[in-house]
């Protein structure tokens, strides 16, 4: 016998849902909203607000209901909101805006809205989504595009600037070489050459604001540093700043170019120093810490992970919100005219960064100023400092290879070259260069890092390097890329001679560069 089957239903459409289960539907949406919802008579009284009240505005829903919705409302933004009010009521229609409210605790809140005005239920039906987090990346995206858009302006000014300078010190080489100039001449040609070295030290912090500096990383620790500085800080600092230092015995060692991180240490210490105009206490302090994702979350260009970190305090004037947001912005200062160059933190800021470190600054006006830097560590071990030599680097007889596309900054280093005693070939690109190489017969070659063609400087000497590997290379740099020298760091076989550049510190380049051949040698 055959069974009966029951008809499949599938595909079906389910069958509605009953008053009771949309009422629960709707409350339970109502209940666990993360926006907050607010339900208001025509007038604006406040009928409903949905329990998202307390983590957005501060408040329980029962301290708030009854009341006049425009008691929340930023004042600024009521009558924009009574408009979209009217505007509801007279269409029916679904309005967008934004619009602030007031937190419990007294700070706004940016709010973007969805109304509905219900003709039947006379009632207007609102949705607010809190955009403090959306807007607070928004700044922070907009603020990493002005300092990017900066840094590539400076960048570009402080390479062509180098540029004019090396051509003025190298004429004073050569005035005084030359022309035997008389005393009172000599004298002006010092104060130009001291003019010159001050304009260089303001290039600088641009190439350090923009991340184009070249850097020399080492593992270091930080608390050596920070002690050997003492004297000098407090030489600097006056004797109106006590200066307390608390380091961690077990700090890790960091990589970081250690001459830029005791130029940034000063810059932060003398700065602390003008915060304190009758005097005041400084603490320098280090410590191992860890930021992790939450943190890194809230903090642009941060990457999770185990720091060193350095703070410095004083107990100085501190600083509002406004000006925080703008201290390391380049010639942004405070001081009045005369007194700084504004490049001091933008400087800091620039070096940390390009070292793959984090800088963050708490302040409040009245209570002083903390600056932490935090850099990463490292599990190699301390190099010991290298003491600078002050003797003067012997002449040479050895045959160059000049490679500068500029005219005028190529007849200057030209004019140091032979004066020094060398035998000089000139080029104009990275491509006559290698063609001249491959001649043969060069003991060095000394390239310009930004050149036109298909190769920079930096490419040219890495090249030579692999295939003349007894030949010394020299990098003239007064403008480098992140791109082209490694984020930052140059190949240990790369001498580098910052523009602009005297006769003396290039002589000095060039014979540890040949000197260097054996110990290139197979």
């Amino acid at each position: 016998m055959a069974t009966s089957r029951k008809r499949s239903t599938t595909g079906s459409r389910p069958s509605a849902l009953s008053k009771a289960e949309a009422n629960s539907i709707n409350r339970r949406l109502f209940e666990t909203s993360l926006d907050l919802i607010v339900v208001t008579d025509k007038r604006g009284t406040l009928i409903q607000i949905s329990p998202s009240a307390l983590s957005i505005l501060g408040y329980q829903p029962a301290e708030v209901i009854g009341q006049d919705a425009g008691n929340l409302l930023h004042p600024d933004d009521l009558e924009l909101t009574r408009q979209q009010m009217r505007l509801a009521r007279r269409g029916g229609e679904t309005r967008n805006f934004d619009c602030r409210y007031m937190h419990k605790d007294g700070h706004a809140v940016p709010l973007s809205w969805t109304g509905v005005w219900s003709e039947q239920d006379q009632h207007h039906f609102f949705i607010g989504r809190d955009m403090t987090e959306a807007q607070r990346i928004e700044a922070q995206l907009r603020q990493a595009q002005k300092m990017e858009a900066v840094g590539q302006l400076t960048g570009g000014l402080a390479h062509d600037f180098n540029n004019i300078l090396m051509i003025i010190l190298a004429n004073i080489d050569m005035i005084e070489e030359e022309h035997d100039p008389s005393a009172d001449l000599r004298e002006r040609l010092a104060d130009i050459a001291g003019a010159v070295q001050r304009a260089s030290d303001l290039t600088r912090h641009l190439l350090a604001f923009s991340r184009r500096q070249p850097l020399r990383p080492q593992a270091t620790n930080l608390n050596s540093l920070v002690a050997g500085m003492g004297k000098l800080l407090q030489r600097s600092l006056g004797e109106q700043v006590r200066i307390d230092l608390k380091l961690a015995g077990d700090l890790s060692t960091t990589s970081v170019d250690p001459a830029q991180f005791e130029a940034a240490l000063l810059n932060l210490c003398v700065n602390a120093r003008d915060a304190m105009p009758d005097g005041g206490r400084l603490l320098i302090e280090t410590a191992n810490v860890i930021l992790d994702q939450d943190y890194a979350g809230h903090n642009d260009e941060v990457a999770p992970g185990a720091y060193a970190m350095m703070a410095v305090t004083d107990t100085g004037h501190g600083m509002s919100k406004n000006i925080v947001d703008k201290v390391f912005e380049p010639f942004f200062t405070t001081k009045g005219v005369g007194k700084g160059s504004g490049l001091g933190l933008s400087m800091v800021y620039g070096f940390i960064k390009q070292s793959k470190g984090h800088i963050k600054i708490y302040s409040e006006p009245g209570h002083g100023t903390t600056i932490k830097i935090y850099l990463p560590r490292t599990a190699e071990a301390e190099e010991p400092m290298r003491p600078a030599t002050e003797e003067p680097a012997p002449l040479g007889t050895e045959s160059i290879l000049l490679v500068e596309d500029d005219p005028a900054v190529r007849a200057s280093v030209l004019w140091q070259l032979r004066n020094l005693g060398y035998t000089v070939t000139e080029a104009t690109n990275g491509e006559e260069a290698l063609t001249l190489m491959a001649a043969g017969g060069f003991d060095a070659i000394v390239s310009d890092m930004v050149m036109p063609g298909r190769r920079n400087g930096l490419m040219v000497l890495e090249e030579a390097a692999r295939r003349w590997p007894n030949v010394g290379t020299i990098l003239m740099s007064g403008y480098t890329e992140n791109a082209m020298i490694q984020a930052g760091r140059l190949p240990h076989h790369v001498h580098l001679l910052i523009k602009p550049f005297t006769k003396l510190a290039l002589a000095r380049t060039l014979r540890q560069a040949i000197d260097a051949d054996e110990s290139r040698s197979p």
